[in-house]
């Protein structure tokens, strides 16, 4: 799906105990991903994917000198 999306739940649960709750009882990627589509975020595995990725190369870019 879209980055926005992904960070759109990212935000939303940096705002919300409630939804940070509900997070911390689920024990999958696929749970997350159906709590993130059940509360309107359109979200998919790949998101996630392509944020750990994208994490890892600005962390590279962060501690490597050019």
């Amino acid at each position: 799906m879209s980055r926005e999306g992904f960070s759109d739940f990212v935000r939303a649960l940096e705002r919300s105990p409630g939804l940070r709750r509900e997070l911390q009882n689920l024990g999958t990627l696929d749970a997350v991903i159906e709590l993130a589509r059940q509360t309107g975020f359109p979200v998919s595995a790949d998101d996630f994917k392509a944020d750990a990725h994208c994490s890892r190369i600005a962390s590279w870019f962060k501690d490597s000198r050019i």
